[in-house]
């Protein structure tokens, strides 16, 4: 396996009148354990959280590196920090739209995939041309693969993980704790100037929403001694920025226009314990893709790859990955 670190100009998609650049991580396959049609994830974090999330390495243990798991079976990996997220550049918050989030993670991912057709990315790794892409997202990284694909038609198919498109809202240990969860957000809209640092996070239980019970408590501890959602300090795999507009992203149909016009394949992840309400009813706002289908992992909270279970969403995202490139 070969791992690049890269950062990606985008200031044209931007539009910000500044120099704006994603930071990217890349992954590599050996190129003979590559499928007939080679296929491609570009993976997008959630609110909080960098690129990292998605090759953890956390100190005395292991096997927590999406990663390496979809490298091993031939897949070219990618893990990209959003505008305002991570090591990417961090304009002004209040300036990154759902459109700028959409244009700039389009005009990412097109380069990276260029350089892969014509051979460019990496020296001694072969042209792929014919690639099948697949964007990725975790939460607010999915709300953001949902936008592009809506708005610049990006991607050979999207598995949004972690991520409503009629309602987000996180779990809550009783019904009282979730109506006031679910209410934070309502009507909150772009533009309207509601930041993560204005809403409530008082009485959430951010523990019961991202950690199923089983994940070792040095990890929680790891994830959030920070802080949460609003991160003083970060760890590793954390980021203490996130754009304004992610608030909005979380209000009663904020991505529905957007899920409505997507027209490739649409693979729903969820965790048994996750910011979908009623996970059986997400197929329905996906109503012009000819292929959506979700898929519910047990013993997994929001923050999917810190679960136990985590292996059984990677299998499922890489073999519905490989048979979607295969059937092209």
């Amino acid at each position: 396996m070969k791992h690049l670190e890269l950062r990606i100009d985008v200031s044209g998609a931007a539009g910000l009148g500044q120099q704006v650049e994603m930071a990217v991580s890349v992954f590599l396959p050996e190129p003979a354990a590559m499928p007939a049609r080679p296929l491609a994830i570009f993976a997008a974090p959630g609110g909080g959280y960098n690129r990292r999330y998605y090759f953890l390495n956390i100190p005395g243990h292991e096997g927590y590196s999406e990663a390496d798991y979809h490298v091993g079976r031939g897949i070219i990996y990618l893990a990209i920090d959003h505008v305002g997220f991570g090591d990417s550049t961090i304009p002004d918050l209040s300036k990154v739209s759902f459109q700028t989030l959409a244009d700039t993670h389009d005009a990412c991912v097109r380069q990276l995939a260029r350089a892969l057709e014509d051979g460019t990315l990496a020296n001694g790794f072969p042209p792929v041309p014919g690639l099948f892409k697949v964007g990725m997202g975790q939460s607010f990284g999915a709300g953001v693969t949902i936008l592009t694909q809506s708005r610049k038609g990006t991607f050979d198919a999207i598995i949004p993980a972690g991520k409503s498109a009629i309602h987000t809202c996180l779990p809550q240990p009783s019904a009282e704790l979730f109506e006031f969860s679910r209410q934070r957000s309502q009507g909150v809209r772009e533009g309207m100037g509601m930041s993560p640092h204005k809403i409530t996070h008082e009485g959430i239980d951010y523990v019961y929403a991202f950690h199923w019970e089983d994940v070792p408590r040095d990890i929680i501890a790891l994830d959030l001694e920070g802080g949460y959602p609003l991160r003083v300090t970060a760890p590793d795999f954390g980021s203490t920025t996130m754009p304004d507009c992610a608030i909005a992203m979380t209000s009663e149909g904020a991505m529905s226009e957007d899920a409505a016009r997507i027209t490739v394949p649409v693979l729903i992840a969820n965790g048994e314990r996750d910011t979908c309400p009623d996970p059986h009813a997400e197929p329905g706002a996906y109503n012009a893709s000819p292929d959506v289908g979700t898929f519910i992992v047990p013993s997994m909270a929001h923050m999917h790859n810190f679960a136990s279970t985590r292996q059984i969403l990677w299998r499922r995202i890489g073999d519905w990955s490989l048979m979607l490139a295969a059937a092209v």
